[in-house]
């Protein structure tokens, strides 16, 4: 901006992102400034944002042909699946693990 000449006009911005500040704002209050912008950055990139479960992310990639960010930097890079109890109860029942309990 500094290399601009001095009556060089801005560009119109396509979307615009207003939130209410004073001294005593709570930058971390998830309803009041995380989620509105969580949502105005996916209406922007057009994209999901939001965190996953490993199972989560194994499910999207065999029902969606678009992946969120967030299971494209993890699950997808061979981090694979987390085991956890429902997990393992879920492979016994369906026949995959034995019950060794």
């Amino acid at each position: 901006m500094k290399l601009r000449p001095p009556d060089w006009p801005l560009p119109r911005p396509d979307a615009v992102h207003h939130i209410v500040e004073d001294f005593l704002t709570d930058w971390t209050a998830p309803n009041a400034h995380i989620l509105p912008l969580r949502r105005f950055l996916e209406n922007c990139l057009s994209t999901d944002l939001r965190n996953f479960f490993a199972e989560s992310c194994f499910f999207f990639a065999f029902t969606r042909q678009k992946l969120p960010p967030f299971c494209q930097q993890g699950y997808v890079r061979m981090q694979g699946l987390m085991g956890s109890e429902g997990l393992r109860r879920h492979a016994v029942e369906a026949g995959l693990l034995e019950d060794y309990t």
